[in-house]
């Protein structure tokens, strides 16, 4: 790979870019085996709509405006994103606590039949939400590996904990992701040169945390627009 800043295309997306555009389609734009890590963090509101919280309220305007995904869309993501991950590459995938219980009562992540799910870490973000019974407070990151698992050979930062406590700023973007935990991810699992992949973008924090450590990108979202400041923060 190329330095970061380069700004090649790799299949018909360009590198190193913050831009508009389909998750699925960049994607298939990629060749098979492509990269060492993808991160996948869909707008999904199964916790206020199946749950029946209702809207995210006045707090959260923002990410109550964000067109959500279907299940359908993300199970096709999930199968384009075993493609281009290399063999023993990460699909790190952010989840609620719906998700997750749905998880646990067997009906998968969406890439249950393609990669396995070989850790769990559990992000406080320091902030209360909602919830019928224990209040939510931020998300979970399902770690999935793709054949054949291994774990010494592949991860090489054996400090991250599996409670990561990390405040992030929404007006970023109402769905931004914590860089800290992001950054030293990338460092476990990637090199130097190696493209890190990111196809529901959001807030680019995952482009960034890439160029620090001097890993390309490519990556896009549907919600982006080039005088977006929320992606430029």
């Amino acid at each position: 790979m190329s330095n970061p800043s380069s700004s090649s295309a790799i299949g018909s997306y360009p590198r190193n870019l913050a831009q508009c555009g389909d998750a699925l389609a960049l994607l298939q734009s990629l060749p098979d085996s492509c990269t060492p890590l993808v991160f996948f963090d869909p707008q999904y509101r199964a916790v206020l709509d199946k749950l029946k919280f209702g809207n995210e309220g006045a707090r959260q305007r923002g990410r109550a405006g964000l067109p959500a995904i279907s299940e359908d869309y993300i199970d096709s993501v999930c199968v384009a994103i075993a493609r281009v991950l290399a063999p023993t590459g990460y699909c790190t995938r952010w989840v609620d606590t719906y998700c997750l219980g749905e998880a646990l009562n067997g009906h998968g992540l969406g890439l249950a039949d393609v990669l396995q799910c070989v850790d769990i870490i559990a992000w406080d973000n320091l902030r209360m939400g909602n919830g019928y019974r224990s209040r939510r407070r931020g998300d979970y990151l399902a770690v999935l590996q793709k054949p054949p698992l291994a774990a010494k050979r592949t991860w090489r930062d054996h400090g991250i904990p599996n409670r990561w406590v990390e405040k992030v700023d929404r007006k970023i973007h109402p769905h931004v992701k914590p860089i800290g935990l992001i950054t030293r991810l990338i460092g476990a699992v990637t090199r130097p040169g190696d493209l890190i992949i990111d196809p529901a973008a959001g807030s680019f924090v995952v482009m960034h945390a890439a160029h620090a450590l001097s890993r390309n990108f490519v990556g896009c979202d549907f919600g982006y627009a080039p005088t977006d400041v929320r992606a430029a923060a």
